[in-house]
């Protein structure tokens, strides 16, 4: 006698395959199922792609034909937002003096963080004037590397030596969220320092003691002021540069924070005491 083949979703099997033996209906079922997706899997990722695809084709042309409608503006090009920037007399200068104190793994992420803020000042609606300091081989190499572009940016200065050598101190003020003093705006003329360091906080007020030694003053952004934040109120390099892009933009301390710090490290907004 033939044996019994019964039928799942378009899949046969034979009930008293080795596979089966023992197993529940439910179990069974499961096991159909999954060799059914084995085998249609790569058909429906395929499939999903074309639609996504032809979704995607939809909206441009959606929005090409609105554009030539005069329904809406066509998006600026990074290009020509570069071009409409408009350079401020606020200084940013990040501190690479701090090399030595990074693994590999964290110099090259500090690498990324720097071409992503760069990238944001250079089309930022309002940027600021761009340093990078104590810029040396250390540096240099892993820059080469990772921005092989970077020696090429327009509207940055690259200093070999210290910040001191250059500025004058009046005009500086280290970024630290160690510093009891609190930024209420930002001010033309100045300088703000951000330490150029990736290192998961190892290093306590690392920033703050040496702003303090060289006798310069520190400053912190207004973060527990606007907004409340689950971890540890410190900010990757190029956060607090988009922050600080965002306030020149809105002139809203708390609007530039929620755009820019993402949602999984806030709690909730601060609740503004009542008079």
């Amino acid at each position: 006698m033939e044996p019994a083949i019964c039928n799942y979703n378009g899949l046969e099997y034979n009930p008293s395959d080795p596979r089966f033996e023992n197993l529940s209906k439910r179990a069974i079922k499961k096991l159909l199922k999954h060799d059914l997706w084995e085998a249609t899997k790569d058909e429906k990722r395929l499939a999903l792609r074309e639609k996504t695809k032809l979704k995607r084709s939809e909206k441009r042309s959606e929005k090409r034909q609105k554009i030539e409608q005069g329904l809406i503006e066509p998006t600026p090009t990074k290009k020509k937002l570069a071009f409409l920037s408009e350079l401020t007399n606020i200084g940013l200068i990040m501190d690479c003096a701090f090399n030595d104190l990074m693994e590999e793994k964290e110099l090259y992420s500090l690498i990324n963080q720097i071409g992503y803020a760069y990238g944001k000042n250079k089309i930022a609606p309002k940027s600021m004037k761009f340093c990078l300091s104590s810029v040396d081989a250390s540096l240099t190499a892993p820059l080469n590397e990772k921005l092989p572009s970077w020696s090429s940016w327009k509207n940055v200065t690259v200093l070999p030596n210290s910040y001191l050598d250059n500025f004058d101190h009046n005009d500086l003020v280290y970024l630290s969220a160690d510093s009891d003093n609190v930024i209420q705006e930002l001010e033309q003329g100045k300088h703000y320092i951000i330490g150029a360091i990736v290192d998961k906080n190892r290093y306590k007020s690392l920033c703050q003691n040496k702003a303090m030694g060289q006798g310069i003053q520190t400053a912190r952004l207004p973060i527990g002021e606007y907004i409340q934040m689950s971890t540890r109120k410190v900010l990757t390099v190029n956060q607090v540069c988009e922050i600080m892009l965002k306030w020149l933009e809105y002139k809203d301390w708390k609007k530039a924070f929620l755009e820019v710090i993402p949602g999984r490290k806030l709690v909730i907004p601060a609740v503004e005491e009542e008079a």
